[in-house]
């Protein structure tokens, strides 16, 4: 894919979109176009002087609005949130069939897919690689699996296509808890359960941006699917001593291990907590070995610099 590549990225305001376009950018690709709703924010996409088209993947017949032509589609465009069981079809699902309808129809040279590890992190093998089975644990993790089943069909029947399992991602400007774990750590109300010894596997955004653009150039990518997470795996509490070393707080609280056996007893508390007890780490082989694709941001220099930047 040279420079002219035309490229059309669904979930560009989102947080990894807006990454992916920073990134393509500062590799001097110029003929982006990003699907935008209405009530979007698109100031960034207009700074950038990014193409913006009015459609929704939800809205089957506002794609038909989409007009040029493409080599490279990104879908981006993703509901994260577990609580909405309706939002999480509309867009994760839906959305992403009616994309792949007309990704195929138009004859998209290649389409990239970013799906989740949620698809089936139930699995209990470490580390998770991307040809376990189908095992998720949410609602968001099923919406995803069944968006990623829909894909490949579409798959089966010739759109080129490349899934991307991205882990939990972090960044400056994560939308979803970064604000409020700062919050938590100045407060001091941070506890880590197990003594924070468990494994947390994490993606920087910008990581994830990277592979997405090596995902475009490397013809090897097509038909694959491969996760996607930083090169290094720290425990919780090695996370959160960055975290905390970077914005001048002292360390969250250690739970011991007796004290975290007798929390995950109390209903509902105690779910959360057998969640914040398992490893969670994920194998990138695959991207090292087929596309010879190592993430060259570094874990640590990435998790300061994300918890520094955010607004608090």
């Amino acid at each position: 894919m040279d420079k002219n590549t035309r490229i059309l990225i669904t979930g560009a305001t989102g947080f990894i979109g807006i990454y992916l376009v920073l990134e393509l950018l500062a590799k001097g690709y110029k003929n982006i176009t990003a699907t935008a709703r209405q009530k979007s924010k698109k100031d960034f996409l207009k700074k950038n002087n990014i193409n913006i088209v009015f459609a929704d993947v939800t809205d089957k017949g506002s794609l038909s609005g989409i007009k040029g032509e493409y080599d490279v589609v990104f879908h981006c465009a993703g509901f994260v949130s577990d609580g909405n069981e309706k939002v999480l079809e509309d867009v994760n699902v839906r959305g992403t069939e009616n994309i792949c309808q007309w990704a195929l129809e138009r004859r998209i040279k290649k389409f990239i897919y970013v799906s989740s590890v949620a698809v089936n992190s139930g699995n209990t093998q470490i580390p998770l690689t991307e040809d376990m089975p189908y095992k998720a644990t949410n609602r968001y993790g099923f919406s995803k699996l069944e968006a990623e089943r829909i894909a490949l069909r579409f798959r089966d029947v010739g759109l080129p296509m490349v899934i991307l399992r991205p882990c939990m991602v972090y960044g400056q400007g994560e939308p979803h808890m970064m604000e409020f774990l700062v919050r938590l750590i100045k407060l001091r109300l941070l506890f880590l359960p197990n003594r924070g010894k468990t494994k947390l596997h994490l993606v920087s955004v910008r990581n994830v941006a990277a592979c997405l653009l090596c995902c475009m150039k490397d013809g090897r990518a097509l038909g694959k699917t491969f996760n996607i997470a930083d090169n290094e795996v720290y425990t919780v509490s090695e996370i959160f001593k960055i975290f905390s070393k970077s914005i001048g707080c002292p360390n969250p609280i250690l739970l011991p291990y007796s004290i975290t056996k007798i929390i995950g007893l109390i209903p509902v508390i105690g779910k959360r907590i057998k969640f914040l007890c398992k490893d969670r780490v994920y194998s990138i082989e695959r991207l090292r070995n087929e596309l010879n694709f190592t993430p060259p941001y570094q874990a640590d220099l990435e998790l300061s610099w994300s918890v520094k930047t955010s607004p608090l």
